[in-house]
C-alpha cells in the first residue's frame, strides 16, 4: 500500500513551517495517480502558506510498480555519496521482501521486478519513464556515455545530471538537469536508432556490466567514489 504521514517542513524560501503528507511508500498499481504525479513533478509538492513558493522535500521512499516491473528505493539526492552502502541496504530489503528471504509467492512477484535505487526526484522520475516506454535502463545509461563522448558543449559540472525526459519516436528527448532544483539547463534530442544500436552491440557489454553491477544503474556510479554511510551524518 501507499503510506504517508503528516510532517512539518520549513519552507526553503522563508522558513515558515508547513504541514503536509510525506510518503514513505508508493504502490503505483493501487495508486496510479501517484505514479502520474511523480512523472509530472507534482508529487509531494506544497505551496508555502506564508510566501506561496512551491517546494517539496527530497524523496525517501519505497516505490512498487508491478505493472511496469519496478521496485525502487528512492533516496535523497544529498545521500548519493553513500550509494554503495545504501545499494547494499536496498538489496537486503528486496531480498527479504521478494528474494531468497521471502515466501515462494513473494519470490514469484520478485522475479518480475527490476530492483533499483535512485537519488533525487529526477532519477526516480526517469526510471518510471524508462519502464513505461519499455526501454532498457542499462542500454539507456550506455547511450548517455555515447552522448558524453560525442556531443559538444555538454554542461558537465557537479550537481548536473543527464536524464531522459520523454520519448517521441523516433527520438529520445534528453536533458541536462540541475538535480537539486530539477531545472533543465539544456534539452536536446537523440535518435532512438542510436539507443537501439548500442542495445544490440556486444562492444558495450563490459560497460554494461559495470553499470549494472548493483541496484544503482546510473552513470553516476562510474564517477562518484562512494563514502561510508553514517545515518546521523546523512540526516
Amino acid at each position: 500500500m501507499s503510506m504517508s504521514d503528516p510532517t512539518n517542513f520549513a519552507c526553503p524560501n522563508c522558513g515558515e513551517m508547513n504541514e503536509f503528507d510525506v510518503f514513505a511508500s508508493v504502490n503505483a498499481d493501487r495508486r496510479p495517480d501517484l505514479r502520474d504525479d511523480i512523472v509530472s513533478g507534482e508529487f509531494m509538492r506544497i505551496k508555502c502558506s506564508s510566501c506561496q513558493i512551491d517546494f517539496r522535500p527530497e524523496p525517501d521512499l519505497n516505490y512498487l510498480d508491478f505493472e511496469n516491473g519496478l521496485w525502487i528505493q528512492a533516496k535523497p539526492l544529498g545521500w548519493i555519496a553513500h550509494w554503495a552502502d545504501l545499494e547494499t541496504e536496498a538489496a537486503e530489503l528486496f531480498d527479504a521482501a521478494y528474494g531468497s528471504g521471502a515466501p515462494a509467492s513473494a519470490r514469484e512477484i520478485g522475479d518480475e521486478l527490476k530492483p533499483r535505487i535512485t537519488f533525487g526526484w529526477s532519477a526516480l522520475r526517469e526510471k518510471i519513464v524508462i519502464a513505461q516506454e519499455e526501454l532498457d535502463d542499462i542500454a539507456l545509461e550506455e547511450t548517455k556515455i555515447a552522448v558524453l563522448r560525442n556531443k559538444p558543449d555538454n554542461p558537465v559540472e557537479p550537481g548536473v545530471e543527464l536524464r531522459l525526459i520523454s520519448v517521441h519516436d523516433p527520438v529520445l528527448q534528453m536533458g541536462w538537469i540541475r538535480a537539486a532544483t530539477n531545472e533543465a539547463l539544456q534539452v536536446f534530442e537523440v535518435q532512438r536508432a542510436l539507443y537501439e544500436d548500442i542495445s544490440g552491440d556486444e562492444g558495450w557489454a563490459d560497460l554494461g556490466k559495470q553499470l549494472s553491477a548493483g541496484y544503482l544503474v546510473d552513470t553516476l556510479r562510474l564517477f562518484i567514489a562512494p563514502t561510508p554511510y553514517e545515518p546521523e551524518a546523512a540526516e
